[in-house]
């Protein structure tokens, strides 16, 4: 297998032109599949960081339940 360089997307292009559509159609598939995982990725640092943050503000006893009430009646009062 060829090794990919920050350069090579020419490369890429071109052995994507070459595919038939099915094949195109399965890149596609799975590039949204490596970028569903990014996504997921950032989540889960997202979820560290607010969990860390609430337990460094004394608030991570706290269920969702709790803090959408507590959001709801925030927004009420505005």
């Amino acid at each position: 297998m060829a090794q990919i360089e920050k350069n090579d997307e020419e490369a890429i292009i071109e052995k994507y032109r070459k595919l038939p559509l099915e094949r195109k159609q399965q890149v596609f598939d799975f590039l949204d599949f490596i970028a569903s995982r990014e996504n997921v990725k950032e989540w889960m640092d997202f979820d560290v960081w607010a969990l860390n943050l609430a337990k460094a503000r004394g608030f991570s006893h706290l269920t969702e339940d709790d803090v959408a009430r507590i959001v709801s009646d925030f927004r009420s009062a505005q």
